[in-house]
């Protein structure tokens, strides 16, 4: 087996591309040489956010948040392959505001270019977030369902799944951004109301 390099002529003569032409690719055989910068400048972007009211205590949250940001580094090879920039970025919501402005209905919410990968929002009670309020309020945070079972963390089948589909459909999923809400869902505007002041809670990577 011989080693050939892109760009550089097969030991023994020709470019191998079947011109018989002893000239190298980039020289100008009869082929057409493939300019990787040519295909970087075509990128696409693929938004992989994740929006969250804690990602420090909440036994939802932050394990979803470790399955996506392993589900991102296991796709970044095909992503590339596909000429595809994955965008990955974690923002935790500290007030009722930030929740609006990120048009939070649910934590935790994943969107690939603006769009929730899970659109029936199912919610039970997560005994963590509550030990985030003053009075143990009772906050229910997203569970995902996936191929017959219930998750508390999302599974990163169910991640990689939507990963692959996104870039797939690519062209047929422009970034969009959410339209901010007026008024945020009962279940967060109970844990913003009895939110505990002394957290302190970082945001965003």
């Amino acid at each position: 087996m011989k080693d050939f390099e892109l760009g550089g002529r097969i030991p023994g003569g020709d470019c191998g591309c079947g011109c018989n032409s002893n000239e190298t690719k980039d020289a100008g055989c009869g082929s057409p040489s493939i300019e990787l910068s040519d295909f970087r400048k075509t990128r696409k972007i693929l938004n992989v956010d994740l929006i969250v009211i804690d990602l420090s205590t909440c036994k939802r949250c932050v394990p979803t948040g470790d399955q996506l940001r392993e589900a991102v580094r296991l796709m970044n090879p095909v992503a590339e392959a596909l000429g595809i920039e994955l965008r990955h970025k974690e923002t935790v919501v500290q007030t009722p505001n930030e929740a609006k402005e990120q048009a939070l209905v649910s934590s935790p919410t994943i969107r690939l270019n603006g769009r929730d990968i899970a659109q029936d929002i199912r919610e039970s009670q997560c005994e963590s977030c509550g030990d985030l309020t003053d009075n143990d309020t009772s906050v229910d945070c997203r569970e995902w369902h996936y191929r017959g079972k219930v998750y508390s963390a999302a599974p990163i089948a169910l991640l990689i799944e939507a990963l692959m589909e996104a870039m797939l459909k690519i062209d047929q999923i422009p970034p969009v951004v959410p339209t901010p809400l007026k008024e945020l869902p009962e279940n967060l505007r109970r844990y913003f109301d009895n939110k505990k002041q002394t957290q302190n809670i970082g945001c965003c990577s």
